[in-house]
């Protein structure tokens, strides 16, 4: 894989926008695709393992080899079927929808057991107190604009967002029979339950959102809802926002049961849309698609289906993919380079001049504790007990989401599988899990340009180790340091660290919170402190590494090692992303704006400015004074 002097903007400074220098030449030649709200690298790889993915579908539903390419076969093959989800018409959801007529309020576990998260929802995870145990989570949902500050922003833009919401919310009423004359009332309805929510920073904050409360606790304000929901086997529940549960006997008293019917009912239409008819699959791209993702026209339908079984069958459609696409050699290559950047890590908890001895300690621990799963799972899932039609598309996916519901509630008298991955392995991204103390590297990343097991060091560690970096870097960032070796949620640093710390990281808050978007849409720094952190540190890492590994090795078409690794990782974000795709992500995004993730990190970064031979004041660079270094 080579860096290609034709995706380079050699008009541009590297010493003013680096960004536009490393990419420039890229994005004047890739326009956003009409099917897309944005394009970029990891677009581009996605696209490519789509492809990959579509093959393996067709072949599996004409003629599938065993029983798991039966299962993939009928998903895709029922998807594709448009005439027979015209037939099919509402009948999938009939049952909801009749639920919701009856008694709306009754209605809400079944909705639940189906997926359909109305007022809050729910997930098992691991229990930040004991990461042997899983743990019930209530969690706040049910926003159709997805955003908590758009239902309150008196900007004229989002004032015609609102205006064009309930014009959707009226259509699709109307379409599953409704009164849509409480179109209106019902964003009124869901602008009260988003006054009780927390705002997107609030959300990554532990201790406002580790709140344990028992059963009994629970009932109080949710009468029978866990006996409903299946769930009888919970010891004890975390609530994520007590606000909004506490508030909600209250809030549905109140509430007209006709306007609480109308909620419900275009909660179940915008949750399972894409599955259904074509007049409500349409609207709810014209609105969804087209206003919140700036797309100009939608995703072909094999992409589409493709997308849908990645979230209702992932791990089905993942050891298909591996077993075609991801070479032994390549996760070899990956695990070497992970090795080095976790070395660099431990070398940096030991230089670092504001942490103790005794807090070091600790973080060295923490980081001999931390797992590293790269490429696949070792053991595949059991996918027995679920079985799905050719021409049932709806169905298919509610009852795909009533397996997985079932599954996940059944772990909570199991102990925790460590073995098990929370991402299919063909996705395209990797993350890092606090409470098992892990990170997980996809064989679906691992993919060019982001990683080439041919390529040299210069261009693997800038792009696939900069992730990887970015990742343990994840175990350390302002919530991620919470949790100890074990993955308990505990204090376990000296105050003093904790307080300088909190210093470096406020300092990351205050320059993102300086940047805008499309001339005046600010980056909110409090939100993508964690992102920013791992971003800062991951690309120091993994630069630090990669000199140590390439030491002595020679310059590539004229540039030396270390700028082809910083152009590397500016490559890694380089993407095009539509106005309105750029807003909803400044919402509710914990990531900075892609070109921010380049300028961002390197303004802080003496070694970025030696390798380009930059004065100490070139505009991208910060003040000698005033640059961050964390990890």
């Amino acid at each position: 894989m080579a860096l290609l002097g034709s995706d380079r903007d050699p008009s541009a400074d590297p010493g003013v926008d680096f960004y536009r220098f490393a990419n420039g030449g890229w994005l004047d030649a890739n326009p956003i695709p009409a099917g897309y709200g944005s394009w970029g690298a990891f677009e581009e790889v996605g696209r490519r393992n789509e492809l990959a993915l579509r093959e393996l579908l067709e072949r599996a539903a004409e003629a599938p080899a065993d029983a798991l390419d039966g299962l993939l076969g009928d998903a895709f093959a029922a998807g594709m079927d448009l005439e027979a989800i015209e037939a099919a018409g509402l009948e999938p959801i009939a049952p909801l929808l009749r639920a919701i007529e009856d008694d709306p309020a009754a209605a809400l576990p079944a909705l639940h057991r189906a997926g359909i998260f109305a007022l809050f929802g729910w997930y098992v995870t691991v229990d930040h107190d004991d990461s042997g145990r899983y743990l019930l989570w209530l969690v706040q949902a049910g926003l159709g604009l997805r955003d908590r500050e758009r239902y309150f922003d008196p900007a004229d833009d989002a004032v015609a967002l609102r205006a064009a919401y309930v014009e959707h919310i009226a259509a699709q009423l109307a379409h599953v029979g409704f009164d849509a004359a409480r179109a209106a009332d019902v964003l009124a309805f869901e602008t009260r339950l988003a006054g009780l929510h927390l705002k997107a920073e609030e959300r990554r904050d532990v201790d406002r959102t580790h709140n344990r409360r028992t059963p009994a606790d629970v009932e109080e304000y949710a009468p029978g809802y866990l006996l409903a929901i299946g769930a009888g086997a919970a010891e004890s529940v975390n609530v994520e926002n007590p606000r909004l549960l506490e508030a909600l006997p209250g809030v549905l008293a109140e509430v007209d049961p006709e306007v609480l019917g109308a909620y419900l009912a275009f909660t179940v239409v915008r949750t399972v849309a894409n599955a259904l008819p074509k007049r409500i699959d349409d609207e709810d791209f014209a609105f969804y698609g087209r206003r919140i993702r700036g797309q100009q026209e939608q995703h072909e339908r094999g992409k589409r289906v493709i997308d849908a079984i990645g979230e209702d069958l992932g791990e089905a459609l993942a050891q298909r993919y591996v077993a075609l696409h991801f070479a032994p050699e390549a996760k070899e290559r990956a695990a070497a380079m992970v090795a080095a950047i976790l070395e660099e890590m431990r070398a940096s908890i030991r230089t670092r001049d504001w942490m103790s001895a005794e807090t070091k300690l600790r973080a060295e621990a923490k980081l001999d504790a931390m797992r590293v799963k790269i490429g696949y799972p070792d053991r595949p899932r059991d996918w027995s007990g679920l079985s799905l039609g050719r021409t049932t598309y709806a169905a298919n996916r509610l009852r795909a989401t009533r397996f997985e519901l079932d599954r996940q509630l059944a772990k909570l008298t199991e102990p925790v599988d460590r073995e098990e991955w929370e991402m299919p392995a063909h996705i395209v991204n990797a993350y890092y899990h606090p409470s098992l103390n892990e990170i997980v590297v996809p064989a679906g990343i691992l993919q060019p340009p982001l990683f080439d097991a041919a390529a040299d060091d210069a261009v693997n560690f800038g792009g696939i180790g900069m992730v990887t970096a970015h990742e343990v870097t994840h175990g350390f960032d302002d919530q991620g340091r919470r949790y100890d070796a074990d993955g308990a949620l505990r204090e376990w640093w000296t105050p003093e660290d904790a307080e300088r710390f909190k210093a470096l990281a406020d300092r990351l808050v205050a320059q993102f919170d300086a940047y805008t978007v499309l001339g005046d849409l600010p980056v909110n720094g409090r939100l993508t402190l964690g992102e920013n952190i791992a971003d800062l540190g991951g690309l120091a890492l993994a630069q630090r590494a990669h000199a140590r590994v390439s030491a002595g090795a020679p310059a590539v078409d004229g540039l030396t090692p270390a700028q082809r690794f910083f152009l590397s990782n500016a490559t890694l974000w380089r993407a095009n992303i539509s106005p309105e795709y750029t807003r909803t992500l400044a919402g509710i995004d914990p990531h900075s704006p892609r070109s921010l993730r380049v300028l961002g990190p390197v303004s802080n970064l003496e070694a970025f400015r030696e390798a380009f031979g930059l004065a100490d004041d070139a505009p991208i660079m910060r003040p000698p004074g005033e640059r961050i270094e964390i990890w």
